[in-house]
């Protein structure tokens, strides 16, 4: 009888222990995904964007009107 009741108690904690982190794991998905869209919407305004990203600055010419300046200098 003693061990059944050490079983009952063990899947107890461990219920109450996995809805505990069930719970902390959906919040932290759901900040993950809040933090996400906010990103998102700042990469929309462009001054933040040229502040938060790099991209922008590294960007050159893009190949198709490279290749069509390279052949008209020839």
């Amino acid at each position: 009888m003693n061990q059944r009741h050490a079983n009952r108690r063990y899947e107890r904690l461990y219920y109450v222990f996995s809805k505990r982190m069930e719970r902390r794991g959906m919040i932290l998905i759901i900040s993950l995904l809040i933090l996400l869209t906010v990103y998102q919407v700042l990469l929309l305004i462009p001054g933040f964007k040229k502040n938060i990203t790099t991209i922008d600055r590294l960007e050159g010419t893009p190949i198709h009107v490279q290749m069509m300046n390279d052949f008209e200098h020839r």
